[in-house]
């Protein structure tokens, strides 16, 4: 595939993963776990990433699913204060949510957990990502 395909098809997939949260109303970003780095962070269907940032409309009720083999605690790490509902994502499919009823510019992080028993000994490649996302509310 040429480099121009494969840029085109990098940008169409950002678009579409943005574009139901774009319109208002939901978005999902799925921390997930990975061979190299442990986890990640994807919002819809888009691009893995240790590091995110993403533009969505005021009003948006965002939700991160924990399909990581760890649990993780979603800590708000600056912007226009909010309540984080269910922060504690202490088992596999947890769901955490947020309002995001303020425009701004959100910064979120996690802190992983110790890997669940069903999962103790499994390896990783190289040094685990600390996760960082930036929301940037319009």
């Amino acid at each position: 595939m040429s480099i121009k395909r494969t840029t085109l098809l990098v940008a169409i997939t950002a678009v579409v993963a943005v574009s139901p949260a774009a319109a208002g109303g939901s978005a999902t970003i799925t921390i997930s776990h990975e061979m190299r780095g442990c986890h990640m962070w994807q919002i819809g269907n888009g691009k893995l990433a240790p590091n995110l940032t993403v533009t969505l409309k005021s009003g948006t009720a965002l939700r991160f699913v924990n399909n990581d083999i760890m649990p993780h605690k979603l800590i708000q790490a600056g912007g226009p204060k909010l309540t984080i509902v269910r922060a504690n994502m202490n088992r596999l499919s947890a769901v955490a949510s947020v309002k995001l009823t303020r425009k701004g510019t959100y910064r979120f992080t996690t802190k992983p957990g110790e890997d669940y028993m069903l999962f103790t000994g499994h390896k990783t490649i190289g040094k685990d990502y600390v996760l960082h996302l930036t929301v940037r509310v319009k």
